[in-house]
C-alpha cells in the first residue's frame, strides 16, 4: 500500500508541536545559562572619573554608564551567549553622592537605569535622602521593577506601593526568583523626617517565608538583592535557607571572587561602589543538579572597554553646566587626605571637623565616619572636590554640652563591636587609604556612628567592655576635658538630631541651629588655608590598632 502526503502544509503545525515538546526536554537536560551584571552603591556616578585607587598621575578614567553599556553590549554580541539570559541587577544606593544626582533629586539615575535596561533593583538607605515623597515621585518614571520586601508603610502594613516584595522570571523552562531587602538600620542613619511613616523590618523572617513559597511553587533559583552590607550578609546566610545567590551592597565592599558562607555554602557577590566595577556572574542551571556559579569582577576602565557613544553624549548633556560650576578653584593640597579605617584615625575627618569648628567658632567639633564620602586628593582642589567629600545638605548645629555629656557621646562612638583585621581588610586599607594597618577595626553599623574630632585627642582601648573604653580625652596641649565645664560643640544636624544612634543628643535643649552647610564650611576652609601642606596631626588613638601611612 502506497502512502501519499497530499498536503505537506497541513503537517507543519504537527511537526511544530512535536518540536515544542522535544525542545524543552532538551533544554532541561542540557541546562541553561544566566549571565548577570551586578552593581551597587552607584551614588550618582553616571560618568567616568579618575580612579581613586591609582597612585600615578594622571590617574586613569574608570566607571560610568557609557563604559558599562559597552561591556554589556559586547557580552550580548558574543555568539557563545546567544541562548543565555543576560540581565543587569542593582542592590541599591543609586541616589546621593554627586552634584548631578543631587540637583536632579535622583531623576538622572532613573533615566540611565531605564536606558541601560535594569532588570530589577532594590532600595538602599540613600534612596530616601531626598524624602520618601520624592522617592515615590521618581519611581513613577522607573521602567524597571523595584524589589524590596522589608520596607512597609506603617499606615497600611504593606510594602511601599512602588516596590514588589519579589519577582519571578522565566527562561527556557527555568524559573528565577528575585527578592530584595534594604538595611533595617535605615531610620537610624537617615534624617528622621525622610523616613517618617515607614517601617524597616528585620529581613530574615520575611525572606524565609518568601523563599519557602517560591521553592514550593517550583522556582529553580533564588537571588537576593541585598542592601544589608557584607558583614550582615554573612550573618544572614547563617539564618535563612533557600537563597541560591546574594548580590550585596551597602558596605561598598569589592569582592574579586565569590565568597561562600553559611550552612548552605551560599555564594555572595559584592561589586564595590561608584560604578567603578561590575561583577559578571555566570550561572548554569540543570534540573536536579546544583547550579554552577562563576564570577568575574570587571574594572570599568575607559581605555580598556571604551565608551558607548550615545550614552557618553547623554552623560555630557547632564554634566555640561554643572562641570563649569564645580571647576571653580579653591586651593591645592600637597597630600592625599583619606577617611581611613573605621576605628582608627582620619586625616580627612580631622580636616573636615576643623572646617566645621572654624565656621561657627566652636570649642569642639565632630564629624561622623558616614559623613565623609570621598578622599581629598593631592593637587588642585575645586568645588567638586568639596562636594564629593560632603554631598549631603547637612547644616551645622551647635550644642552646648558638658564635658560629661561629651564623654558619654564618645564612649558610645567607640563602643561598637571591634574585630581583628583580616588580609582583605589590610589589602583594602592599602589600596584605598595607602595605610599599612593591623589590629582591631570597628564594625560598621549599629549601635553608634564613629566620630572624628577637632581640638581633641582621644585615646581608647576597644578590648575593654563597651562604655568603658575611653582611656584619655584631652586638648592638644594635654589639658583634660573637664566633665563639669560647658563647651560649644559643633556637629552636623544629622548627628545633632539623634542620627547614627546618638538619640541621647536629642535631649540637649541648649542648642543653636545655623544655615551654614557643612559643605560650604569645607569650601571656605580650603579657600582660607589655600594650601594643605601636611596631614592634620593624629587625634584618634586606638590602642589595639597600628596605622602607617605609606604615601
Amino acid at each position: 500500500m502506497k502512502f501519499t502526503i497530499r498536503n505537506r502544509k497541513a503537517l507543519v503545525p504537527f511537526f511544530a508541536l512535536i518540536f515544542s515538546l522535544i525542545l524543552p526536554l532538551q533544554i532541561l537536560a542540557t541546562g541553561t545559562e544566566l549571565i548577570i551584571f551586578h552593581t551597587s552603591d552607584i551614588h550618582g556616578s553616571i560618568a567616568a572619573h579618575a580612579d581613586p585607587t591609582d597612585k600615578d598621575e594622571p590617574r586613569p578614567l574608570i566607571g560610568g554608564f557609557a563604559v558599562l553599556k559597552n561591556l554589556m553590549d559586547a557580552c550580548r554580541a558574543d555568539p557563545a551567549n546567544s541562548n543565555a539570559r543576560i540581565m543587569y541587577l542593582d542592590s541599591g544606593d543609586y541616589f546621593q553622592g554627586t552634584p548631578v544626582v543631587d540637583r536632579t533629586k535622583g531623576a538622572v539615575m532613573i533615566d540611565f537605569m531605564n536606558r541601560i535596561g535594569v532588570e530589577a533593583a532594590t532600595l538602599g538607605n540613600h534612596e530616601f535622602d531626598y524624602s520618601y515623597e520624592n522617592l515615590a515621585k521618581q519611581m513613577e518614571k522607573a521602567k524597571f521593577p523595584v524589589i524590596c520586601c522589608n520596607v512597609l508603610e506603617k499606615a497600611t502594613g504593606r510594602p511601599v506601593p512602588f516596590a514588589k516584595p519579589y519577582l519571578v522570571l522565566a527562561h527556557r523552562g527555568f524559573k528565577i526568583g528575585i527578592i530584595g531587602v534594604d538595611t533595617p538600620e535605615t531610620p537610624s542613619i537617615s534624617v528622621e523626617k525622610n523616613v517618617k511613616g515607614l517601617d524597616f523590618r528585620a529581613p530574615e523572617p520575611i525572606v524565609q517565608k518568601i523563599a519557602d513559597r517560591l521553592k514550593a511553587a517550583g522556582v529553580d533559583f533564588i537571588i537576593l538583592l541585598s542592601h544589608l552590607g557584607y558583614e550582615s550578609d554573612l550573618k544572614f546566610v547563617e539564618k535563612v535557607r533557600g537563597i541560591d545567590l546574594i548580590l550585596g551592597g551597602h558596605s561598598h565592599t569589592l569582592l574579586s571572587q565569590l565568597v561562600r558562607h553559611g550552612p548552605e555554602n551560599t555564594p555572595i557577590v559584592h561589586s564595590g561602589s561608584s560604578l567603578e566595577y561590575t561583577s559578571e556572574v555566570k550561572i548554569l542551571l540543570k534540573k536536579g543538579e546544583k547550579p554552577v556559579i562563576e564570577m568575574i569582577s570587571h574594572p570599568l576602565y575607559v581605555e580598556k572597554i571604551g565608551l558607548d557613544t550615545e550614552f557618553a553624549m547623554i552623560e555630557e548633556e547632564y554634566l555640561r553646566e554643572i562641570r563649569i560650576e564645580m571647576a571653580r578653584h579653591l586651593g591645592v593640597s600637597n597630600v592625599n587626605l583619606y577617611r581611613g579605617i573605621i576605628g582608627g584615625d582620619s586625616p580627612e575627618g580631622s580636616f573636615l571637623a576643623d572646617a566645621i569648628r572654624e565656621a561657627v567658632n566652636a570649642d569642639l567639633a565632630f564629624i561622623n565616619f558616614g559623613g565623609i564620602r570621598q578622599p581629598l586628593f593631592k593637587g588642585e582642589l575645586n568645588v567638586e572636590s568639596a562636594f564629593l567629600v560632603q554631598p549631603f545638605d547637612n547644616r551645622i548645629e551647635i550644642l552646648n554640652m558638658t564635658g560629661a555629656q561629651i564623654y558619654d557621646m564618645l564612649e558610645r562612638a567607640v563602643s561598637n563591636k571591634f574585630v581583628p583585621m583580616d588580609q582583605a581588610d589590610k589589602d583594602y586599607a592599602m589600596t584605598y587609604f595607602s595605610i599599612k594597618a593591623d589590629g582591631l577595626k570597628r564594625v560598621v553599623g549599629p549601635d553608634y556612628g564613629y566620630l572624628y574630632p577637632s581640638n581633641l585627642k582621644i585615646t581608647f582601648d576597644p578590648a575593654n567592655e563597651p562604655m568603658k573604653r575611653l582611656v584619655k580625652v584631652e586638648f592638644p596641649d594635654s589639658t583634660p576635658l573637664d566633665p563639669k565645664k560647658k563647651y560649644r560643640v559643633a556637629l552636623n544636624d544629622f548627628i545633632a538630631g539623634g542620627g547614627d544612634g546618638f538619640t541621647v543628643l536629642k535631649e540637649i535643649t541648649d542648642r543653636e541651629k545655623t544655615e551654614i552647610l557643612v559643605r560650604n564650611a569645607l569650601i571656605s576652609h580650603i579657600e582660607r588655608v589655600k594650601e594643605i601642606r601636611a596631614r592634620p596631626e593624629k587625634r584618634m588613638f586606638n590602642l589595639r590598632l597600628t596605622e602607617e601611612s605609606i604615601d
